[in-house]
């Protein structure tokens, strides 16, 4: 008895469908101004990789080198508005409208991953700018306060509305009692 198999159908990718992944690098200042650096940007896509002379496996004669190409490279003096406005926010912008993401950081220690992802005070990085933008994206979307009361059994009812208004009313007053020392405020500044 002869089997008969299902003729495979090629894979076709619609023009309209985005890349699944998308690798973008960075490349970090160097520390101090007459250190050599071993990455060179060659295109905003494309780096070369050298094998510096002082490196332990480098042999005379045999200078290779590598070409990595990505989505996009960041030079040195890229900010980190321009990061998060290229690679961050169409996430965060599709996360909104329903839709997964996901972008993480790999690379060396002190390749500057942890300045990237946060950045500094006066500077912030990319989850700070994501977590400013959903935050000041959702306010259309969020329940009004006291809608939803945790049951005590990791739960929640939802409660009217009136009900919810009633409690809200109840902790203004018991909070302008002084019955509640420890109110906090979480404050969110546009960056």
């Amino acid at each position: 008895m002869k089997r008969a198999y299902t003729p495979r159908t090629p894979c076709r990718i619609k023009s309209s469908q985005k890349e699944t992944l998308q690798v973008y690098c960075r490349l970090r200042p160097t520390v101090v101004s007459t250190e050599l650096s071993c990455v060179r940007m060659i295109t905003d896509t494309t780096v070369v990789l050298t094998v510096p002379e002082s490196a332990v496996n480098f042999r005379p004669g045999s200078c290779k080198e590598y070409q990595y190409t990505f989505k996009r490279v960041f030079s040195e003096s890229s900010t980190q508005k321009e990061i998060f406005d290229d690679i961050a926010l169409p996430l965060v912008q599709q996360l909104i409208q329903g839709r997964n993401g996901l972008l993480f950081t790999y690379g060396v220690t002190g390749s500057g991953k942890t300045y990237t992802m946060t950045g500094v005070k006066h500077n912030s990085g990319i989850m700070p700018r994501c977590l400013d933008v959903l935050f000041n994206s959702i306010a259309d979307y969020q329940a009004r306060k006291y809608v939803f009361k945790p049951d005590k059994m990791n739960g929640f009812e939802v409660q009217s509305e009136d009900d919810a208004k009633q409690e809200r009313e109840e902790f203004a007053k018991n909070a302008a009692a002084g019955k509640y020392n420890r109110l906090r405020k979480y404050e969110f500044t546009r960056i």
